[in-house]
């Protein structure tokens, strides 16, 4: 990873996702996720989920996206810048799947 910033889409718990900018820098990931990070992958090609290694998928669990603080980034070999648009395009995905799990009566991702 380079110093440079990329965009990314920020979750937290209880609050809508945000875009924001960050350092391409995996101390700084670790900082915003509390914890190791883990580099999952996202619903859409080019994009990855990362998540404090504590926190993670829990594929195990059936759980479709991380509990804690995450982001969504941009990566293919490595992080990458993403636009205003393709950000704008990931939270559109983590609505429509937070309003999916709400008609089957499961709670929001953005309540935890």
């Amino acid at each position: 990873m380079n110093s440079q910033k990329i965009t990314i889409v920020l979750v937290e718990p209880g609050q809508s996702p945000q875009i924001t900018t960050v350092p391409n820098d995996l101390n700084y990931f670790e900082e915003l996720v509390d914890g190791p990070a883990s580099v999952e992958q996202f619903f859409i090609s080019g994009y990855r989920i990362v998540c404090s290694v504590d926190e993670g998928l829990g594929y195990e669990t059936g759980r479709s996206l991380p509990n804690g603080t995450y982001f969504i980034a941009r990566y293919h070999t490595s992080f990458e810048d993403m636009t205003v648009e393709e950000a704008g395009e990931v939270k559109k995905i983590l609505r429509d799947r937070a309003k999916k799990r709400k008609k089957k009566g499961i709670f929001s991702i953005f309540s935890r």
